[in-house]
């Protein structure tokens, strides 16, 4: 009777509004738990996500970056991701290193690194679904073709002055300035001139040691000191082998045209603006004698390099040029020596200084790399297209207008090249 009682009670209560709701106010509960449980795991596979993400662009940066200066791409790709909490074969973790990458859209191009970084992250609301691990993974890919943002490179290691701006000079760069010198002083300005460099086209100047200012003159923005040392950025450029002879004609002093091909003795150009000297396409090798212009004729050619080298056959020289406001010279605008207008061979050793004096309005585009000898560069306040200046030590003179544009050079990218993330 008392059972009977029992289940006819629970039955109305059942059927009343009250245990209505009680019913579907657990059902709720438990399906806002389930929701918050989905919503922990989910947060946390995003958060590993992003993490992992992290990884994949420093192991590619790091990839791209050893692909330029010919290190090993893996290995510095693995590091770097390692660096940043993920390290292949660690904890279930896989870093796949891809060069040329394997998907698109840069599947196959050389010049391109691509990182994937895996691992199956654990879980824990999503165990009552049978789903212990996810799968977690993120991907990216880095270029060497970035351009670097500097473009004024002094590679001495140790001496005062590596760089230098004295008198009335006025630097006016797009692009930024970089002291390898950890000397108290390695770059020296004096006098009245300015150096301005835009900050929103590069990272400014840098320089590995000091700054010693005197005069009335101005830098900025304020160098930044206590860079990390650098490398030559232009060392992967190949050097160039020299062939027979080309018959001499002697000093230039008339209107000719010279065509590419190795110059024993080197070029020696003088006389005044009636005096046009025209350059074929190609690279002019210079076995001893260097290049001397002297005077203002006018120079044009576009599409070469002057390489500078020397034999005990025929001594090097330094490369001294000047020339009348007509003059233009471009360098090469594809293949090995895109961008190199004057190269040094990097096996001279001399302390000879080389001299470039644009002051009278000519415009030269391209790089002057001049690794282990000193220059002195002097222009004028007309942009050209770009302007590179890589030596072991610099000194600018006079009003020099750097630009910084490279659209006309290999993927618009200038020939110093900096890692940059594309995905």
């Amino acid at each position: 009777m008392t059972n009977v009682f029992a289940i006819r009670r629970l039955k109305q209560f059942g059927g009343a509004e009250e245990g209505q709701a009680l019913a579907l106010g657990a059902f709720v509960l438990v399906v806002l738990m389930l929701m918050a449980g989905l919503g922990v795991d989910v947060g946390y596979l995003r958060y590993e996500k992003l993490q992992m993400q992290k990884a994949a662009d420093a192991g590619a940066i790091a990839g791209a970056a050893a692909l330029i200066y010919g290190g090993q791409v893996q290995l510095a790709a693995r590091n770097d991701s390692a660096a940043n909490g993920f390290t292949n074969g660690n904890n279930g973790v896989t870093v796949a290193v891809n060069n040329p990458p394997a998907s698109v859209p840069f599947a196959g191009n050389n010049n391109y690194v691509e990182v994937i970084v895996a691992q199956a992250t654990p879980t824990f609301f999503l165990r009552v679904g049978g789903f212990s691990t996810v799968n977690v993974s993120s991907r990216a890919v880095a270029s060497s073709l970035g351009s670097s943002s500097g473009c004024i490179y002094a590679l001495d290691p140790t001496d005062s002055a590596a760089f230098t701006a004295s008198g009335s000079v006025n630097i006016s760069s797009n692009c930024g300035i970089r002291v390898n010198s950890n000397s108290p002083s390695a770059l020296y300005k004096t006098g009245s001139g300015n150096i301005s460099v835009e900050r929103s086209r590069s990272d400014g100047i840098g320089v590995v040691g000091g700054v010693s200012e005197a005069g009335s003159g101005t830098i900025s923005p304020t160098p930044t000191q206590g860079i990390p040392t650098f490398g030559d950025p232009l060392a992967y450029v190949p050097a160039q082998t020299p062939g027979s002879c080309t018959p001499q004609i002697g000093t230039i002093n008339k209107s000719t045209t010279l065509y590419a091909g190795t110059f024993c003795k080197g070029i020696q150009i003088s006389g005044n603006n009636n005096v046009v000297v025209t350059f074929g396409q190609g690279t002019y090798i210079l076995l001893g004698g260097g290049l001397s212009v002297t005077g203002s004729p006018i120079l044009t050619g576009s599409n070469v390099t002057f390489y500078n080298t020397g034999s005990p056959a025929y001594p090097y020289a330094p490369v001294t040029i000047t020339g009348s406001s007509s003059s233009t010279l471009s360098a090469p605008t594809s293949g090995p020596l895109a961008g190199m207008l004057v190269f040094q061979d990097r096996s001279v050793v001399s302390t000879a200084l080389n001299s470039i004096d644009g002051s009278h309005g000519e415009i030269y585009t391209g790089a002057f790399y001049f690794p282990t000898t000193p220059v002195t560069y002097t222009a004028n306040s007309t942009f050209p297209p770009y302007v590179i200046i890589d030596a072991w030590q610099v000194t600018m003179l006079g009003t020099s207008a750097i630009g910084n544009t490279y659209t006309s050079l290999p993927d618009g990218a200038s020939p110093i090249h900096s890692a940059v993330l594309v995905e």
